[in-house]
């Protein structure tokens, strides 16, 4: 009897784990872009400054990061992970400059795992021509520090570091980084800077960090961008 009883309480247990509801995974401060299959992550430097421990955090998979390689002036790091990638980011050979607004994709790693229509999702996003900064329209909301911006074709043309909310009366420039502090009013066109794929080559060249670049392009005409944005990105969590 018993036995019996064990055995019974043993099955209920096991249903019940069944049954559970799966952990949470926790949210991401900003996002990262692999850049290689050794787990190499480029995000914005200031989503990672000040930080004492750093995470990198892909599909409920959370792991320690560090610092590899910091570039101030353009508000640029590449953090060091245990995390292997199934995919790493393509940049082009040269980015020419085009006096036209282009559709491009780019969103925040938490946003990108709760976007409900990601399989079909293109573009989000238009560049801004004119700027002496790499900048665009879109509506990306904090934690989105450190995102891949997307051409049409796939290849990483910019990686977003701040946003200006461009509305009467407002000038001001902000952190797209979640622990930054500063909330963002809600609605209003917003205007986005991003550090250009040209600058960043030259960065993670200077401090020999393995990156891959095309002429090719990754996706077909008719694929969407979100899915690809999502496998190459990656949570940063920055414990203060």
């Amino acid at each position: 009897m018993l036995a019996r009883r064990a055995v019974l309480a043993g099955l209920l247990c096991a249903a019940s784990a069944l049954h559970a509801s799966p952990p949470q995974e926790p949210e991401a401060h900003a996002t990262g872009i692999f850049l290689n299959m050794e787990g190499d992550v480029l995000t914005a430097r200031h989503a990672v400054d000040g930080c004492r421990r750093l995470y990198a955090l892909k599909d409920g998979r959370v792991a320690p990061a560090w610092v590899r390689a910091t570039a101030r002036d353009m508000d640029a790091a590449v953090l060091k992970t245990g995390l292997k990638p199934i995919l790493a980011a393509t940049f082009p050979v040269e980015t020419p400059a085009s006096a036209l607004a282009v559709p491009v994709f780019a969103e925040g790693y938490s946003a990108l795992q709760a976007m409900p229509d990601r399989a079909r999702a293109m573009f989000n996003a238009v560049t801004v021509p004119g700027r002496e900064r790499f900048s665009m329209m879109s509506p990306v909301r904090p934690g989105a520090s450190g995102s891949a911006v997307l051409g049409a074709d796939g290849r990483v043309l910019a990686m977003v570091v701040e946003r200006a909310v461009v509305s009467p009366g407002a000038g001001d420039v902000r952190s797209l980084s979640r622990h930054a502090g500063r909330r963002l009013p809600a609605g209003g066109a917003t205007e986005v800077a991003a550090v250009p794929a040209q600058a960043i080559k030259t960065f993670l060249r200077e401090n020999f960090v393995g990156f891959d670049e095309s002429e090719h392009a990754q996706l077909g005409h008719d694929q969407p961008g979100a899915p690809r944005a999502a496998t190459l990105s990656a949570g940063v969590i920055c414990e203060k």
